[in-house]
């Protein structure tokens, strides 16, 4: 579980870094990120994992091993930014390794093009 401080957890939150952050694609998940400046004190971590990813197990499973990557990555992120990731269907085909590697390197580039 990430530290309530570091949770993005606000409907509004998550439209305004969806709608206006930087895009990163890869082939597991879409990161949004959004540097704030001034509003924050602790970088903000969301995740969506909706229905197209699989059912309830598949989609806890997935949330769970996002959040064990987002923790470990927690201290190398900036604390002006806020972050949401949405898991991709494919996803599910990945083991946790490559999952861990695809996703450190996307939030490292999104952080870069959000110019923190």
């Amino acid at each position: 579980m990430l530290p309530r401080l570091n949770r993005l957890t606000s409907t509004k939150d998550f439209q305004n870094v969806t709608k206006s952050g930087v895009r990163i694609y890869s082939d597991v998940a879409v990161i949004y990120a959004l540097a704030n400046p001034t509003s924050q004190k602790n970088s903000q971590i969301g995740l969506i994992v909706s229905k197209v990813v699989g059912n309830s197990v598949v989609r806890h499973k997935i949330s769970r091993q996002l959040r064990n990557i987002v923790k470990d990555l927690l201290p190398t992120i900036p604390s002006n930014i806020q972050i949401v990731i949405r898991a991709l269907p494919t996803i599910t085909e990945k083991e946790y390794i490559d999952i861990n590697q695809t996703l450190t390197e996307s939030i490292n580039k999104s952080i870069v093009k959000a110019n923190v």
